[in-house]
């Protein structure tokens, strides 16, 4: 009995002192693990360190991704424009550089923002969004050809320029939308301005090398030797790029021996000549008249 009385009187003083306890209740509900507010903070809200428990979300330093909903300061939204024909358009005429950002997926607008980047939207370059998109599948009415198109305008550009499925990806491009450089949100607005100074050096290499093969393609035509003129042609093509002048030539010139090649076909597949359509066959092979050619054998046989 003594025992118990005693216990009972420890447990008075405790509570006097404010120590009977571990937890303590808070203003707005719930109990605190310190005695009181001013230690601590509570589940709920209420006290005044509570405040100083919440981390206030990570503000980008040109590129990457914020933590937590942020305010963004206009003066750091790049001038985003949509990819169209008549911003790819504008972009030629100035010979101005694009810049082109894949969002990752659920990116907000801090993702790819300050104010150097939005400064270098102004004049340096043109700056496009693209929606993010996780297809890449290639459409199943697409109609193949060896003649490179826009990846900028297709109706896939994400699957096109090969970017990764959630990756945030910026391309550097030139004037046409062909690529000349490849990297992600966390660049420096000083490396990506860089990047973009370059650009016009690697048009010219680019268009130099192709108008080589070029030439090399008009010799051929020109000594109706179309097997080899097409060799040089289609080795253009493989570079994937559009809009410079020397692959622009490249296409009219091939366009003009596959329209000659396609009335040859007609006259054979007249004549039935399977001996010559074949022998043609090898001569356009891997070309956009194959097709045809397959198609006028398969009537003769």
């Amino acid at each position: 009995m003594k025992y118990s009385c005693l216990s009972m009187l420890m447990l008075a003083l405790l509570a006097i002192v404010g120590l009977s306890s571990p937890l303590s209740a808070c203003p707005n509900g719930g109990t605190s693990s310190t005695a009181g507010c001013p230690n601590g903070g509570c589940p709920n809200g209420g006290c005044p360190n509570d405040n100083k428990l919440k981390r206030a979300p990570a503000q980008p330093a040109n590129g990457g991704q914020a933590r937590g909903p942020v305010a963004l300061d206009p003066k750091g939204v790049p001038a985003w424009q949509k990819a169209s024909t008549d911003a790819v358009e504008s972009a030629a005429a100035e010979e101005r550089p694009i810049v082109i950002y894949f969002p990752s997926e659920e990116a907000d607008d801090s993702e790819f923002y300050g104010e150097e980047l939005a400064e270098l939207s102004k004049a340096d370059a043109l700056f496009i969004k693209m929606t993010y998109t996780a297809d890449r599948e290639a459409s199943p009415w697409a109609e193949g050809s060896v003649v490179p198109t826009s990846k900028l305008l297709s109706d896939n550009p994400a699957r096109d320029y090969n970017v990764a499925v959630g990756r945030a990806t910026v391309l550097v491009c030139d004037w046409f939308g062909n690529e000349c450089y490849r990297t992600d949100v966390k660049i420096k607005a000083e490396k990506l301005s860089t990047m973009i100074g370059k650009v016009k050096d690697q048009v010219e290499d680019a268009n130099d090398k192709l108008q080589k093969n070029l030439d090399k393609a008009q010799q051929f035509v020109d000594s109706a030797d179309r097997k080899n003129a097409m060799k040089y042609l289609l080795k253009n093509f493989k570079e994937g790029l559009v809009g410079l002048g020397a692959q622009e030539d490249s296409i009219r010139l091939y366009h003009e021996v596959m329209d000659d090649a396609r009335a040859e076909v007609a006259k054979l597949a007249a004549a039935k000549d399977s001996e010559a359509l074949k022998a043609l066959a090898k001569e356009f092979k891997k070309t956009d008249v194959e097709k045809d050619i397959d198609e006028a054998l398969s009537k003769l046989s």
